[in-house]
Parts: C-alpha cells; sequence; structure tokens
C-alpha cells in the first residue's frame, strides 16, 4: 500500500526526518489548546493542508514521552515508518516504545 513518499520514510539518520514533523504537531497541538481553532478542519484550512494529514500528523504530539526523547535526539532509529509512527499515540507508552523503538 503506497501512503506517499513522506509516510515511508525510515529513519536512516536517527531524529533528523521526524524531528520536523513532531515539531509541526506539537506546534498544532498549542494552538489547538489556546483557541486558536476550534477544530482539526479550521487548522488545516489555516495551515494550507489536507484535514485527513494534519489530523493524522497531529497524533504525532501524544506520543509517549519516551518515545518523542529517544526520536529526536537522535540517540535510536526507529523501526517503523513515520506513517505508521502516527497511528501509536493511541497505545499504552510501553507499547509505544516496543513498537517505535523495538525493545
Amino acid at each position: 500500500m503506497d501512503h506517499g513518499p513522506w509516510a515511508m520514510e525510515l529513519i536512516r539518520k536517527p531524529g533528523r526526518q521526524y524531528s520536523g514533523a513532531i515539531g509541526r504537531a506539537w506546534g498544532w497541538r498549542r494552538r489547538m489548546e489556546a483557541g486558536e481553532f476550534a477544530t482539526i478542519q479550521e487548522l488545516a484550512e489555516a495551515v494550507g493542508l489536507a484535514e485527513r494529514h494534519v489530523s493524522r500528523q497531529l497524533r504525532l504530539a501524544y506520543l509517549a514521552p519516551e518515545v518523542l526523547k529517544r526520536l529526536t535526539l537522535g540517540r535510536e532509529a526507529s523501526a517503523i515508518s513515520l506513517y505508521d509512527l502516527c497511528f501509536l499515540a493511541g497505545e499504552a507508552w510501553v507499547e509505544q516504545v516496543e513498537r517505535a523503538i523495538g525493545e
């Protein structure tokens, strides 16, 4: 299944490929929590992206702190794609670490 070029990138140089997406997600989360946008649709329109894309990437802001730290500090390579990482936020933090880092 092809999810687009950004979705299938695996970390080859730990931290670099995820840092931008995670940073954007946290920025969007802060803006939503501050009340700047009431819905993901409003946020998507403001940033000029599809609502589905924003909704999916926004999930990165809800990953386990350990996963975020390891990926963004460049200490660990992830075992999964950025696309799949977006769907880990709904899992328990222990599961996230196991699936994202392989521990």
